[in-house]
This record gives structure tokens, C-alpha cells and sequence, in this order.
């Protein structure tokens, strides 16, 4: 939940490091009357138990000083993130729309395959940011909003251009916008890069009990049912042409924050295709 709850956070830590400075101060103090009462050697309690205090107090105010110091360079480092990502991704943006611009305009293939692999590469990017964002801010606050399927599907066409997507059925769901998004994109680039997939149907069907199934299915061929299980691990190659494997699990983590799940299965006979089922709740 984002700033608020980074700040909730602190907080909470500050609380439980006076509490915990107050409990041990009592508590020694305490100590200290019982022993000056039940003995007499009144010195060696008096000079045992002062220490022991003083001890306790320069530990809770040190405790209290590395919280602080901690929660401001925390702040300053998630300023200098968020400033650092706004101005990458609006370059990003700028560099996307220039270079479909000059697609549009060149006839000749052999200028306009540089441009082709200029937009993936900077559709790649666009998609790594947005995973790094997540996995920087891994209880980022997520909203729960009404979003249309079909809509969010289609999206994402202008990105893939040279990939079929067919969409069949429609629901709506209660999710966040971005993270939807993020989701999608992910999906979409794992079956054209690390599938060759040519062609991608999109089945909406709303199942029991309030949840909404999104099937995703590729013509993507290479993988086997061995390599399922691999499938959201970060940092996991079930094949060569596997990346980090970083896009998956930023997905399925994101799915189940947003109260679903996702699962992966082979489409057809193996090796075959990519079936990745996302289950959200349905809006009503």
C-alpha cells in the first residue's frame, strides 16, 4: 500500500522500540528496588543496577536513533526511485510513439524491420520497469476497481503487433488497472519471446462462485510438462530461450494479491504451447 504503509511500518517500529525501552527500564528499575530491600549489600545493587539501567537507555535511544536514520534514507532512496522511473518510463513513452511515427512513414521493409525490433525493445523495457517497480515495492498499495477484460485484453494489441490475439467473452472483474495490465503484458511477451507463439486466443468465462477465468493460450511450441513446474519461479530457465523468469512470478504475485490465482498448464499435446489460467473476482 505504498507510502502510507511504509510509514505505518516505521511507526510501528518506533512504538515497539519505546515500548520495548520503557518494559526493560521498568523492569530493571523494579529490580533494583526489590534488591535494595532484600539485602544489605545495598552498594553492590545500587552501582549493578544503575548500570544496568544506563545500559538499557543508551540501547533503546540507539535503537530509536538507527530507526530514524533508516526510515529517512529509505524515503530518500524511494524519491530518487520514483523520480528516476517517472522521467525513464515518459522517455520510454516518447521513444515508442517517435519510432511508430517513422514506421508508419518508411515502405521499404529492409528500414522498417530496424524499427520493428526498436518498438520490441522498447516494449521490453517499458515491461521490465513496471516488473521492477512491483518487486521494489512488493506491498505496494493496489486498488480494487470494476475493469472490463475484453477492454484490458485489447490494450494490449498496439504492442504486439505482429502477434493474433482472439478474445472470446467478456466479464468484469475487481482489479487494479496497472497490475491487470502488467499481468497481461507479461503473459503476452513470454509466449511471443520464449514461445515463438504466432497466434494467442483469449477465453472470458465466468465460473462459480464470484470468480471470473481468464484462459490464455498459445500456439507456442517447446515446452514440456516438466518445465510447469519451474513456471513463476524467479530467476528459473526451463528452457534456453527462458529469460529471468522474473515476468511470471511478478504476475502470479500480483494475481493473488488481487485476490486470485493463476495457473499454468500445456496446451495440447507436448511440447506444445503455453495455457496460463488467471482466476479473479468477478465485479458485481
Amino acid at each position: 500500500c505504498g507510502a502510507d504503509c511504509d510509514g505505518t511500518f516505521y511507526g510501528a517500529h518506533y512504538i515497539a522500540a519505546v515500548a520495548w525501552l520503557v518494559f526493560t527500564v521498568s523492569l530493571a528499575a523494579w529490580w533494583l528496588s526489590v534488591g535494595l530491600t532484600l539485602t544489605n549489600r545495598h552498594r553492590m545493587f545500587l552501582w549493578e543496577g544503575a548500570t544496568f539501567i544506563v545500559v538499557l537507555v543508551c540501547g533503546g535511544v540507539a535503537l530509536l536513533v538507527a530507526i530514524h536514520r533508516e526510515d529517512r534514507r529509505r524515503q530518500a532512496l524511494e524519491m530518487f526511485f520514483m523520480s528516476f522511473t517517472h522521467d525513464l518510463k515518459t522517455s520510454l513513452a516518447s521513444v515508442q510513439l517517435q519510432a511508430e511515427g517513422l514506421r508508419e512513414d518508411q515502405t521499404d521493409p529492409s528500414t522498417r524491420l530496424p524499427l520493428e525490433r526498436l518498438l520490441q525493445d522498447t516494449v521490453r523495457l517499458q515491461i521490465q520497469l513496471e516488473n521492477s517497480l512491483f518487486v521494489a515495492q512488493p506491498d505496494g498499495r493496489l486498488l480494487k476497481e470494476r475493469l472490463d477484460v475484453a477492454r484490458a485484453v485489447d490494450r494490449q494489441r498496439d504492442d504486439w503487433p505482429t502477434l493474433s490475439i482472439e478474445v472470446s467473452g467478456n466479464a468484469t472483474v475487481l482489479a487494479d488497472a496497472r497490475a491487470l495490465d502488467t499481468v497481461l503484458r507479461n503473459v503476452l511477451q513470454n509466449a511471443v519471446l520464449h514461445g515463438s507463439a504466432t497466434r494467442v486466443s483469449v477465453r472470458i468465462v465466468p465460473a462459480s462462485q464470484g470468480v471470473v477465468q481468464v484462459a490464455i493460450e498459445d500456439n507456442g511450441v517447446g515446452l514440456s510438462v516438466k518445465d510447469l513446474s519451474q513456471l513463476g519461479e524467479p530467476f528459473a530457465r526451463p528452457s534456453a530461450t527462458s529469460g529471468t523468469g522474473v515476468g511470471l512470478h511478478v504476475s502470479r504475485r500480483l494475481v493473488t494479491r488481487m485476490g486470485g490465482a493463476m495457473h499454468f498448464a500445456v496446451a495440447g499435446a507436448e511440447p506444445s504451447g503455453l495455457q496460463v489460467t488467471i482466476e479473479l473476482p468477478e465485479a458485481r
